[in-house]
């Protein structure tokens, strides 16, 4: 025989409507803690935002390093032309010495005392392409001079910049630790509340009428806390996030053992009592979903059957189950207010009418 569902059919809708308006609610919630616990850091100083290189000492370094790189710039520029002017006077110079040499060869030959003072005209010229050659060199001695401290000045600041950026980087992990913490205190200091309050909603108000709306508000501090808070973690906020999820397992699990145990010890208070008191106890909605799930409305306990003998009583607690019509004989369901066939109150019903009070 098919059981029949005690839940009506816009009792069924309006719960399903109900867990949809504590969904959305959840949702808005979520995303409007997102936005908050997202925008905090505003509230902050941007420490990360000026790197560790970025002080006015190592700055004042950096500037006389950029001075004298234009200072260096301007040696090497002129160097440069100082060697284009020596490379053109050794030339000139090699040219002119071979020229020399070999004139000197056919004035040997020939041995012609009138070319004497052109000899001395030719040396003196030579010479005078040497000394241009040499006071090139000299100009460029001088600029690799100028050079030489440059460098050294360079690479003294460049060694006292990485002191300083050494020696910043700490001051600025402090700095970006602390700002963190704050920032991770006050997204605690929403969260945990939302939870604390989440929990209090838990055990105290599930059954209340507004018990949707607060559902939907439970989901969301869970939620909020326990996903939307991950990716804004420090690298020390798993510790928060694990131990709160430890505190809140262990209350979990006490309240349940402790509502576990009550509820045994008031099945086995009920299950002492009469039957008529058991039944009593039991509404025909919660009879009726219970029946369907094979459960007994008294003792909670699953419906035993023996092949194919009718389950009429519960075998745990001998509450009965299935009895039949007084009017038709038709076996139906004990919690039944009418016969499904002739529709004849039950028995319950007519004892409960006979007992009532004549209008007056």
């Amino acid at each position: 025989m098919d059981m029949i569902k005690g839940v009506r059919v816009p009792e069924r809708v309006y719960r399903g409507v109900l867990w949809l308006v504590s969904i959305v609610f959840a949702g808005f919630i979520i995303g409007l803690g997102n936005l908050v616990i997202g925008d905090l850091p505003m509230v902050e100083e941007q420490v990360y935002t000026a790197p560790a290189d970025d002080t006015p000492a190592i700055r004042a370094v950096r500037d006389e390093i950029r001075k004298i790189a234009d200072g260096r710039t301007a040696i090497d520029d002129k160097l440069e032309i100082q060697r284009l002017q020596l490379d053109q006077a050794q030339r000139q110079s090699n040219t002119a010495n071979e020229t020399f040499k070999a004139w000197i060869a056919a004035r040997t030959a020939t041995t012609n005392p009138q070319q004497d003072p052109e000899v001395l005209a030719r040396t003196r010229e030579l010479e005078q392409l040497k000394a241009n050659e040499r006071t090139i060199q000299q100009a460029i001695a001088e600029l690799e001079n100028q050079r030489a401290p440059l460098d050294q000045r360079e690479n003294a600041l460049r060694s006292e910049e990485n002191r300083l950026i050494t020696d910043a980087i700490p001051a600025q992990q402090r700095a970006m630790f602390w700002q963190e913490l704050r920032v991770f205190a006050l997204r605690l200091a929403i969260t945990l509340p939302m939870l604390a309050v989440a929990t209090w909603m838990v055990v105290k108000k599930r059954k209340s009428d507004h018990w949707p709306l607060m559902r939907g508000f439970v989901l969301a501090a869970v939620f909020v806390f326990f996903v939307e808070l991950v990716p804004y973690l420090p690298s020390y906020g798993g510790y928060i996030r694990y131990v709160v999820g430890i505190v809140l397992t262990f209350a979990a699990g006490h309240f349940l053992i402790k509502n576990m145990r009550a509820y045994l010890a008031h099945r086995q208070e009920v299950e002492a009592q009469a039957e008529q008191d058991r039944r009593a106890r039991v509404s025909h909605d919660e009879a009726f979903k219970k029946m369907a799930a094979k459960v007994c409305p008294g003792c909670d306990r699953p419906i035993a059957t023996t092949g194919d003998a009718e389950s009429n009583f519960c075998v745990h607690c001998g509450m009965t189950l299935f009895d039949h019509c007084h009017s038709c004989n038709t076996r139906k369901m004990a919690f039944f207010r009418f016969c499904m066939t002739c529709g004849t109150p039950s028995n319950d019903d007519v004892a409960k009418t006979s007992i009532s009070p004549a209008p007056a």
